[in-house]
């Protein structure tokens, strides 16, 4: 179970959920400590641009895995 944690593997996945967590955190603060909360649109904007690095670090993720692959190490 250690190896897979220390793993590449193990460290995008660690990371990426360490990310979801912070912004699941933010979301909550913010809703609660901004007068009237957050709007839709507010909301709406965050989460597209959660999404949007989501996606990026998946792309980088599968990148990064391709080029792993190939190697002959």
């Amino acid at each position: 179970m250690r190896d897979r944690l220390t793993s590449d593997l193990g460290v995008y996945v660690l990371s990426g959920l360490f990310s979801l967590v912070v912004f699941v955190v933010a979301l909550t603060i913010l809703s609660r400590t901004l007068p009237g909360g957050l709007g839709d649109r507010q909301l709406a904007g965050l989460v597209v641009g959660y999404l949007l690095f989501v996606g990026v670090y998946a792309t980088a993720w599968g990148i990064y895995t391709g080029i792993d692959d190939r190697e002959d190490v």
